[in-house]
């Protein structure tokens, strides 16, 4: 007991500090109207602690989000290409000459190379065929290669071989695609008149010419352009609207009326020998 009244006597400066401090809070929450000042900070600190904690289990969900969407997506692509003017949505015409996308991730990607080639993890039994349009929800990735049974390889878009034929949105004017080989974020557009009216940010796309790309499929943006010193004709330096760093899903489109078509033109060349 005398310790203890010691220890009161030795620290009696400090307690009396602590009792008067206590005692102020203690008014000002009451006495003042602050409560719900102090609570809403409270309420505050604990909110932005649950915050935090939800925001990383959400990027530890973030694959499987993605791949909901993705499914959810495809879904939406079809049902797009299902529609048709004087068609039912499922008639025997759209089943068999439509364009049905289908989605896949990428497990393998370059940039840097000159022949750059992406993997990904759809195949022969996931109804991937050989020379089909591969895209993004930003733009075009390439066509694929060859076909496994569970992957398949996609010549990118950043591939010194690959030529694709695309237009001037604004203006329809068309030209052949393709990347030099130099910054992946640019390829380049060849055979645009220079009569033709042209500006810098003219959408690129798809022209539709090919067996392979639907009309339209966004390519990229105007960043640059000159004439040809040998020609009458543009190159055009294009921003292209993937990134292809950041590369993640695409869809790959199966078009149901390439063989025929091919077919068709292939039996007028042979026939007429142009």
């Amino acid at each position: 007991m005398r310790e203890f009244l010691n220890f009161i006597k030795n620290r009696h400066f400090f307690l009396l500090f602590l009792l008067l401090e206590t005692f102020s809070i203690f008014l000002i929450v009451k006495n003042t109207g602050k409560e719900f000042i102090f609570l809403h900070s409270a309420n505050a600190v604990s909110g932005a602690l649950h915050k935090k904690v939800n925001d990383i289990s959400s990027y530890f969900n973030l694959k499987s989000e993605n791949e909901k969407l993705l499914k959810e997506n495809k879904k939406l692509r079809n049902y797009i290409s299902f529609i048709q003017p004087k068609e039912e949505r499922f008639s025997a015409k759209i089943q068999d000459y439509g364009y049905f996308y289908k989605s896949a991730y990428v497990v393998k990607n370059s940039v840097t190379k000159e022949h750059n080639i992406i993997t990904v993890d759809k195949g022969i039994k996931d109804g991937i065929r050989e020379n089909s349009a591969v895209v993004s929800d930003n733009g075009i990735v390439g066509v694929t290669g060859i076909v496994g049974n569970h992957y398949s390889t996609v010549i990118s878009l950043l591939n010194t071989r690959l030529e694709i034929s695309a237009k001037v949105k604004r203006t329809n004017y068309h030209g052949i695609l393709k990347w030099d080989g130099k910054d992946y974020r640019y390829a380049i557009l060849y055979d645009i008149p220079e009569y033709s009216s042209l500006f810098k940010g003219d959408e690129i796309v798809t022209s539709g010419y090919s067996a392979i790309f639907p009309e339209n499929l966004k390519i990229g943006t105007v960043f640059s352009f000159e004439k040809d010193k040998q020609s009458t004709f543009y190159n055009i330096k294009v921003k292209l609207s993937q990134d292809f760093k950041k590369l993640d899903y695409v869809y790959i489109i199966d078009y149901r009326g390439r063989k025929e078509r091919i077919q068709t033109e292939d039996s007028t060349i042979f026939r007429y020998q142009f």
